[in-house]
């Protein structure tokens, strides 16, 4: 269905958990977050509900996101479950990868088609001040489950933080196009940590000109997943690869917003940039259609567009609204 203004909501970004096995400086506090009471994530049975409803307004994607959703026991039994749903036609994940090595398979044959990983740094030692407690080895295992278990595309997503991160660009250009892997940078956004100063971003436009310096870019069209990054054939020597920039801050792509979050605790976020949230009040009991009368009015009142380009901050960690 169309929002208030003619815009398509077909994308639906749904927070299985707020908890993570990480601390990620941009993500998460280093204490991590409060431990929710089970009763107050959302079960499978009202995933699957919520996923209908959304399904029957015209929503036709669907990401699984965190906090860390492979923490969530039997995963793979609720892709299968959502994977069943009519109308929905792509169902994907986004991922720390630690964890994934175990279940890419499985995950695949419920029905998954495509995963995005985050990953920060090649060097072990960045790669565990920026996760505050990650293992590099086992993101990079997750990776390769992922390219065995047929999962297309993989993208890695990365953040680059000024001062913490920056030595990391060409090594992630270099394993990117070694492995056929699409790597996109996104702006660091001011949530978390970031919104308190304590880390800075480096701008996009000065690590596009970092890997100028080595790799010719030539514009291309995205791939599979129609979201707001701007993408480039990367080339260098005997060597290609796919790298795009998502600029959430400097170069708004609210006007073709297709997205809403709904949050584990089943509250809905129209915009990750704004501090509104819409409380759904469903549980086991709630019927689809209560669901969809709920959601719609939710859906038609969306707003325009965020204020970040004005500097402004976001309440809230992203771990807990799912990126």
């Amino acid at each position: 269905m169309k929002d208030s203004f003619g815009r398509d909501i077909t994308y639906l970004r749904l927070s299985l958990t707020g908890r993570c096995n990480f601390r990620c400086k941009y993500c998460m506090p280093e204490e991590g977050i409060e431990k929710l009471p089970r009763e107050e994530i959302l079960s499978f049975e009202e995933i699957v509900n919520l996923v209908r409803a959304a399904s029957e307004l015209g929503i036709n994607k669907v990401r699984f996101t965190g906090g860390e959703p492979l923490t969530r026991k039997d995963l793979p039994g609720l892709v299968k479950m959502v994977d069943a749903i009519e109308g929905i036609d792509e169902l994907s994940l986004t991922t720390n990868g630690s964890s994934l090595s175990g279940v890419a398979e499985d995950l695949s044959q419920a029905g998954l088609d495509r995963v995005n990983i985050s990953i920060d740094a090649m060097d072990p030692e960045v790669f565990a001040e920026i996760t505050r407690r990650g293992e590099l080895s086992s993101v990079l295992a997750g990776i390769e489950a992922a390219k065995r278990a047929k999962l297309d595309p993989v993208k890695l997503n990365t953040v680059i933080i000024k001062d913490v991160n920056e030595s990391e660009i060409g090594p992630l250009m270099e394993f990117a196009a070694a492995e056929d892997l699409v790597l996109r940078f996104i702006e660091l956004m001011p949530m978390g940590e970031a919104a308190k100063g304590a880390i800075e971003s480096l701008p996009l436009n000065k690590v596009e000109k970092i890997i100028k310096r080595k790799w010719t870019l030539e514009e291309i069209s995205g791939p599979q997943g129609n979201g707001p990054a701007k993408y480039y054939r990367a080339s260098r020597r005997n060597t290609s690869g796919k790298v795009g920039f998502i600029f959430p801050l400097s170069r708004s792509f609210c006007d073709d917003c297709n997205r809403i979050r709904i949050t584990s605790r089943g509250k809905v976020r129209p915009c990750l940039a704004r501090d509104e949230e819409y409380d759904l009040g469903i549980n086991e009991n709630t019927s689809v259609d209560v669901i969809t009368t709920r959601l719609r009015k939710i859906i038609e009142e969306k707003p325009y567009g965020h204020r970040w380009e004005k500097q402004d901050t976001t309440a809230g960690e992203m771990s807990e609204i799912g990126g």
